[in-house]
């Protein structure tokens, strides 16, 4: 009786989800016409709470939305609904980079046409979530506001995208950093970013945190060194949005990051792009990662120049970098033993050879070299990057929650490498067609 129950329970719950998501979002990721219901069946679920897997698990998608989710004998896949027999295939929510940069970096291309590419461009690499923590312009800004806004309204063929609008820094007085902070808040950007590095005094700091707090926004902090870090804490930051380069993070600094539930991402691989290129990486002949070459083509070939690696080599920032990523790396696992919430992220977007897509794979690949398990980077990934970023609605496999999958052709908790074995990549409950990138398929 106990079982029919459940199962009665579960069917009702669906039909709730269904009927919510089209009171709420007429057209919000419909995958077909008359709100159809889509079953994938007979997959490992990695929910991307840290959670054991489910084995033989089943998904039930309607509306966008994610109507049911766990073991075979608890979800009841409603009568018409499509089945898609995904067996000895390993499920995980869709990746969420909690710190990227989606800029317009091809000029000779519409603004909107070479954001929309960069954002499919992350879509196949499975990252179905970016934060642009950075814009070059208003005019860019209000882009990614609209894209943002669009992608409430329709089908997607992209990743979601949220922005801070342009980094706050350098500014003159107390009431123009609140004033800044409030004129971002009117734009409808969806948090703060400000870079600490001797540009403001520290009050500044506190009153761009307070301000954006009054504004329901959430505080970004891009920082170097320990003391920046520990003052932006002070002032009672959201996320530190990058490592620590200069020491070891003390005891005390891990214990307030904790107590304050303040979210820190490492973005390894945002240093990696500043060492990587003194010769020709060996991922340029990756076919995972030449996936990637309509995008990232024109950039490719300007790192391919021997003057360009030269540079590299002469520039004598390039000890300091390698040293501080060593650094970066050892805090990452200090403060993941200490229970601080990682969050991934990469800085991809920016500057030359930070791969929108591939990079985040690199940097999942980095963050269990730097000793995180398996389950722990999935989490990083998915879960607590939605977290750290206030993003209710994406990074874990919930009922209720939006229809953002990565299918993959491997277990990622035996070898975290798996997360590039993509077999198919899903947003708001619909099938991204041909583009997913696969270590499987390459030839």
């Amino acid at each position: 009786m106990s079982r029919i129950l459940t199962r009665v329970a579960v069917a009702l719950g669906i039909l709730l989800v269904i009927f919510a998501a089209a009171l709420q979002r007429p057209a919000a990721q419909a995958p077909a016409a008359g709100g159809a219901v889509t079953a994938l069946t007979g997959v490992r679920i990695i929910d991307g709470t840290g959670r054991a897997p489910i084995e033989q698990g089943t998904i039930v998608m309607a509306n966008g939305r994610i109507a049911a989710a766990g073991a075979a004998s608890a979800v009841q896949i409603p009568a018409g609904a499509t089945r898609i027999d995904l067996a000895g295939k390993t499920v995980m929510p869709g990746i969420v980079n909690a710190h990227g940069h989606v800029q317009h970096q091809t000029k000779a291309m519409p603004m909107r046409d070479d954001l929309v590419r960069r954002l499919r461009m992350y879509a196949a690499y499975g990252i179905t979530t970016v934060v642009s923590l950075g814009q070059t312009s208003n005019e860019e800004t209000n882009a990614l506001i609209a894209l943002r806004d669009e992608q409430d309204r329709g089908a997607l063929d992209r990743a979601r995208v949220y922005t801070s609008g342009a980094s706050i820094r350098g500014l003159k007085t107390e009431p123009e950093v609140r004033a800044t902070v409030g004129r971002y808040a009117d734009q409808k950007v969806d948090r703060i970013k400000t870079h600490v590095a001797n540009t403001m005094p520290p009050e500044f700091y506190g009153a761009l945190v307070d301000e954006a707090h009054k504004r329901g926004l959430r505080a970004n902090a891009h920082i170097f060194f320990l003391k920046e870090a520990e003052m932006m804490l002070g002032h009672g930051v959201d996320v530190i949005a990058h490592s620590v380069r200069d020491q070891d993070v003390p005891a005390s600094f891990i214990a307030e990051m904790k107590r304050r539930n303040v979210g820190y991402i490492p973005t390894l691989t945002r240093d990696l792009s500043l060492i990587v290129y003194d010769q020709t990486p060996a991922f340029f002949k990756d076919p995972f990662f030449l996936r990637g070459m309509p995008v990232y083509g024109e950039q490719v070939e300007m790192i391919r120049k021997p003057e360009f690696q030269d540079g590299i080599r002469k520039d004598p920032q390039t000890d300091v970098i390698r040293k501080a990523l060593a650094q970066g790396t050892r805090n990452l696992k200090l403060l993941a033993d200490g229970g601080v919430t990682i969050a991934m992220g990469t800085d991809s977007g920016t500057d030359e050879g930070r791969w929108q897509g591939y990079f985040e794979q690199v940097e999942i690949e980095m963050m269990a070299k730097a000793g995180m398990s398996p389950m722990q980077v999935i989490v990083a990934a998915t879960g607590a990057a939605a977290t750290v970023s206030k993003l209710d609605h994406v990074g874990t496999i919930a009922a209720g929650k939006a229809a953002d999958l990565v299918v993959l052709d491997a277990n990622p908790l035996q070898d975290i490498l798996n997360t590039r074995k993509i077999n198919s990549v899903w947003i708001g409950g619909r099938r991204l067609g041909g583009t997913a990138p696969s270590t499987a398929s390459a030839r």
